[in-house]
């Protein structure tokens, strides 16, 4: 039997652990779930430990899998790490650049600065990656990721967040529903109604910016929960099995059976923004030119 572990297994074992989902682990890793329970099934028989409580609820890590956790996100961040020393050191002056980006907006509203940006460091590698964005914290702090264009308001605690954008959200829902003869919906006409929304772990700071809001105006849905992807859940809405509150920039996704309603003034309090996030520990050369590329080029100037 082979023994070695490779870094793949990490990977697989790091998205079980922070999606605590193997369905949605998945999709994040773009495989199909199969292999990914069969990779993580051989990793415990490889350490002789198991590392996940599985149940009909979904996963917890076990106390080995919880100690084992720490140990492999700093195994990753520096394998991250010795490519890039790697990279940089090939005598070209190159190396490379990696930079996330929030999935809550349409791409539209990110500031187009990729193509500037490579054409300013033509030896550098500049990757762009779409996760949720606490990842994109995550993977800045662990070293593994230079910068990212996260969504308000994510907690970032130990990096810089500066604000770049930010627009209202709106109302998804099914073309036949009787709201949709309204132009503009009030908090009061979604009471009680069935809304995608999604879980607090996925986004701490954002969950909390609105709960304090829906507090204040003592407001009260039907929570259902959010499909991984806004492609399949504009598809649920169009099909009648809920609403959403979206940012308005994702009426760029169109959908047949979906109609977009704005928010009245007086019910307009929540929006959306995106900041963009970096450590300012990081030394990389590009980091400057691409903060001022983005400065310049704020979500709707350019």
């Amino acid at each position: 039997m082979n023994n070695s572990i490779d870094l793949r297994q990490f990977r697989y074992f790091l998205a079980v652990s922070e999606e605590l989902n193997f369905g949605r682990a998945a999709l994040r890793l773009h495989i199909s779930q199969p292999p990914l329970s069969r990779q993580i099934r051989q990793l415990e028989d490889q350490l002789g430990v198991e590392l996940f409580l599985r149940n009909k609820a979904g996963v917890a890590l076990t106390e080995a899998g919880a100690a084992f956790l720490p140990e492999v996100r700093r195994a990753l961040a520096q394998a991250e790490k010795a490519v890039k020393v790697a990279r940089a050191a090939r005598g070209s002056g190159g190396g490379q650049f990696v930079v996330g980006y929030t999935t809550v907006f349409d791409r539209s509203v990110i500031p187009d600065v990729f193509d500037d940006l490579r054409q300013g460091f033509p030896n550098w590698q500049i990757v762009t990656r779409g996760k949720h964005s606490i990842s994109l914290v995550r993977d800045i702090k662990n070293g593994i990721m230079d910068a990212a264009f996260i969504g308000l308001h994510t907690e970032t605690q130990g990096l810089t967040a500066e604000t770049i954008h930010e627009e209202p959200l709106v109302v998804a829902l099914s073309a036949r529903h009787p709201l949709a003869r309204k132009r503009k919906l009030g908090f009061d006409d979604l009471r009680g109604e069935p809304m995608f929304w999604f879980e607090r772990r996925l986004n701490p700071g954002f969950y909390n910016y609105c709960q304090a809001f829906f507090e204040k105006i003592d407001f009260k849905f039907n929570a259902i929960p959010e499909p991984p992807d806004h492609h399949i859940m504009l598809g649920l809405i169009a099909e009648g099995q809920g609403i959403a509150l979206i940012s308005a920039s994702l009426q760029n996704v169109k959908r047949q059976g979906v109609v977009f309603r704005a928010l009245k003034e007086d019910s307009a309090g929540l929006s959306m923004g995106i900041a963009v996030t970096y450590s300012e520990r990081n030394t990389s050369p590009v980091l400057r030119s691409f903060l001022d590329l983005a400065r310049e080029r704020k979500a709707g100037r350019v």
